[in-house]
């Protein structure tokens, strides 16, 4: 017991000193990132301190060192020489003091040594480095991506070509004074002001410098190249896209000749209060391109056609954005095919225009002439059926009669525009006197826009044997053109009965 109390004020020495040198440490406070540095041969546990050099704006380093009590401390600080391999350069001395800052630094190793004139002497190294990470990209006078980088000759393709220079440290091995490297590496990603555009290599370094889109922009763009190296520093560096590409897109909107109005609405299917797609059809183009700087509208194919032969293509030539075209498709029951191509703006004088073309998938219909005629009206003034019309299609002309069992005529009428008949309301010669109740006799002959002609074949020998069955005039109710009971057309068949009703007292 008494040797070991012989050797305990030495041992609560050492380890008062090593609490000591365990409470001072070199730091730095405007350091943009600390890491751990290792050696080949000294195995000591030191620190790289990393200032970012922001936009090559230069910003030298700084170091700190805290004693590790709050007593007063001399401070020596000293640079790394790689010429006499030794920390001999003389930075600065500080006595008497708690807590000492070196400031201005540049790339390379300091060390600092702190004593109190007691006993008290420890060590530390650091080394410091001046992050330099460059990123840019390849950009004409104008500061714009270079026109070379673009081509629309077969395919639209863009090209981005970027670069990263990442900065280096070389430090050395205490010991053994071996020059030593910190690997620095670097990511890359590539965006734009567009964040539904595709960019392909997006983060792909190695394809950095020769990176190519076959979906370019079509509208004027901001490129984004952004790196990051392994200590964590960040640049960018952005270049600015004058697109040549166009796109060639448009919509329809077609004319109802019932109201009268445009509609991008119209089908097939005609009613009394509703046009539809049938000839004529006017058809007003509405410009959506994207880019462009001239346009050409080619309204008709140039496709053959047996019957038809050779269709003649329209075509306007305008730069114009907000020009309406407008064109009427008279042949019925065909599919026309319009397009657009639209051309962007030169960049360079020496190249041509790039340009897009855009037709409509499914074309315009123009249905096929049809006429449905009813076997019944009610001229009552219920709102339903109260005008005799049929439903027609694609009518060029048509000439309809009306006449008594008798074969009296109480309406005719030759009509040239089907949209512009207002129908027959149950009156004798168009004057106000109303046709008796009962049936009525109808022949209709017409021509559809598709050359299609609309007549009973057999009418001139059904009259004549009604005639000699009955005498004289129409007569009989047994005309195999009567409509049925339950009001529907009658197919096909262009003569036939129709039987007129009213209010009682009518």
């Amino acid at each position: 017991m008494e040797s070991l109390n012989k050797y305990l004020p030495a041992v609560l020495i050492n380890l008062f000193l090593l609490s000591c040198i365990a409470s001072a440490q070199i730091y730095s406070s405007t350091a943009d990132a600390v890491k751990d540095i290792t050696y080949d041969s000294y195995t000591g546990d030191d620190q790289l301190f990393v200032f970012y050099q922001t936009e090559g704006v230069y910003s030298p380093g700084s170091l700190s060192a805290d004693g590790p009590g709050t007593g007063d401390y001399d401070f020596l600080w000293n640079k790394y020489d790689p010429e006499t391999d030794g920390f001999t350069i003389p930075i600065l001395t500080e006595t008497g003091v708690q807590s000492s800052t070196i400031s201005g630094l540049d790339d390379g190793g300091y060390r600092m040594s702190i004593t109190d004139g007691s006993g008290f002497d420890t060590t530390f190294l650091a080394w410091v480095m001046l992050d330099n990470l460059r990123v840019w990209n390849k950009k004409d006078p104008e500061g714009n991506i270079p026109s070379v980088q673009s081509n629309c000759s077969e395919i639209n393709t863009l090209t981005l070509i970027g670069n990263v220079e990442i900065d280096s440290l070389y430090y050395f091995d205490p010991i053994t004074h071996d020059t030593l490297w910190y690997e620095n590496d670097f990511n890359i990603e590539w965006s734009s002001d567009d964040p539904d555009l595709f960019i392909p290599n997006r983060t792909n370094k190695y394809a950095m410098q020769f990176n190519t889109t076959e979906s370019p922009p079509v509208e004027d763009t901001w490129f984004i190249l952004t790196a990051t190296d392994s200590l964590g520093m960040t640049e960018t560096d952005s270049v600015f896209f004058v697109s040549p590409f166009t796109k060639a897109e448009f919509t329809v909107e077609y004319y109802d000749k019932v109201t009268m109005e445009w509609d991008n609405d119209l089908n097939t299917e005609w009613s009394k209060d509703k046009g539809s797609l049938d000839a004529p059809l006017s058809v007003r183009f509405i410009n959506k391109s994207v880019n462009g700087f001239e346009y050409v509208w080619i309204l008709l194919d140039t496709v053959p056609d047996e019957e038809l032969g050779v269709v003649t293509k329209e075509v306007e030539f305008t730069s114009d954005y907000n020009y309406q075209p407008e064109f009427t498709y008279y042949t019925a029951d065909r599919y026309y095919y319009p397009y657009l191509i639209s051309f962007g703006k030169v960049i360079n004088p020496e190249d041509q225009p790039c340009r897009d073309t855009f037709m409509l998938e499914d074309g315009i219909q123009v249905v096929a002439s049809e006429l449905l005629i009813p076997n019944v009206f009610t001229p009552n003034g219920d709102e339903i059926n109260d005008v005799f019309l049929f439903k027609h299609q694609s009518l060029k002309q048509c000439r309809i009669t009306i006449a008594d069992r008798t074969g009296r005529v109480v309406y005719r009428m030759d009509i040239d525009n089907i949209y512009e008949w207002e129908g027959w309301r149950g009156t004798i010669l168009n004057t106000d006197i109303d046709a008796p109740v009962g049936q009525y006799y109808y022949v209709v002959e017409g021509t559809g826009y598709d050359n299609k002609e609309f007549k009973d074949p057999n009418y001139l020998e059904r009259l004549k044997n009604q005639r000699e069955s009955n005498g004289s005039g129409i007569g009989g109710n047994t005309d195999p053109a009567a409509g049925n009971d339950d009001n529907e057309p009658v197919q096909n068949l262009y003569t036939g009965w129709i039987y007129l009703f009213r209010k009682k007292g009518q």
